[in-house]
Parts: structure tokens; C-alpha cells; sequence
């Protein structure tokens, strides 16, 4: 989540709002925290899932699914990673079936 799309996306925000919650939540940061703690693939490996409140927070206010801009260009790329057999990395954990 360090990639210059996400970095634009944070711009100086530090906080979110959990969807689930409704909660003002600190964002994900990456040399503090473990990704693998807060998010997991879908099962199609398309779309990151927030499993904490922090996870979820930082999906939705850097729109990580691209749900609110460049029109799902993000979920689009990862389609053809996922094609590839590059993406999502095999150790990362994805949702169950």
C-alpha cells in the first residue's frame, strides 16, 4: 500500500471513518503496523477487504477498490495480474469460499 496511487490518495490525511463502526479511526500505517493484520484479498484476489476497523477505514477513505474513482481501474489491473498469475501474492490470505 506504499505505491504513488495510494500515497496520492492519503495526501495528509492520518484518520478515516470505519464504515461498518461509523468510528474516526487512525489509517493503516504500513512501517508501524502489519498488513496482514488489518486486510485480505477477496477470493478472486480483485479487491483488498478490510478485516479491523483500521483496515476497513483506510479502504474506504483511500478508496483502495477505486469504488469511487478511475472508474474501477485499479480492480480492472488486478484482473489481468490475477490472469498473469502475478497477483495477489501466494502468502497473502484471501477470503474464504
Amino acid at each position: 500500500m506504499a505505491c504513488q496511487r495510494c500515497n496520492g490518495y492519503r495526501y495528509n490525511f492520518t484518520t478515516g471513518i470505519d464504515p461498518q463502526t461509523q468510528e474516526v479511526i487512525p489509517l493503516f500505517h504500513p512501517r508501524t503496523q502489519k498488513c496482514l493484520e488489518h486486510f485480505i484479498w477477496s477470493t478472486d484476489g480483485l479487491k483488498i477487504i478490510g478485516i479491523t476497523s483500521t483496515g476497513r477505514a483506510t479502504c474506504d477513505r483511500l478508496d483502495l477498490n477505486d469504488e469511487r474513482h478511475n472508474e474501477g481501474s485499479i480492480v480492472k489491473a488486478r484482473r489481468l495480474w490475477v490472469r498473469g498469475g502475478w497477483h495477489p501474492p501466494e502468502e497473502d490470505p484471501r477470503q474464504p469460499r
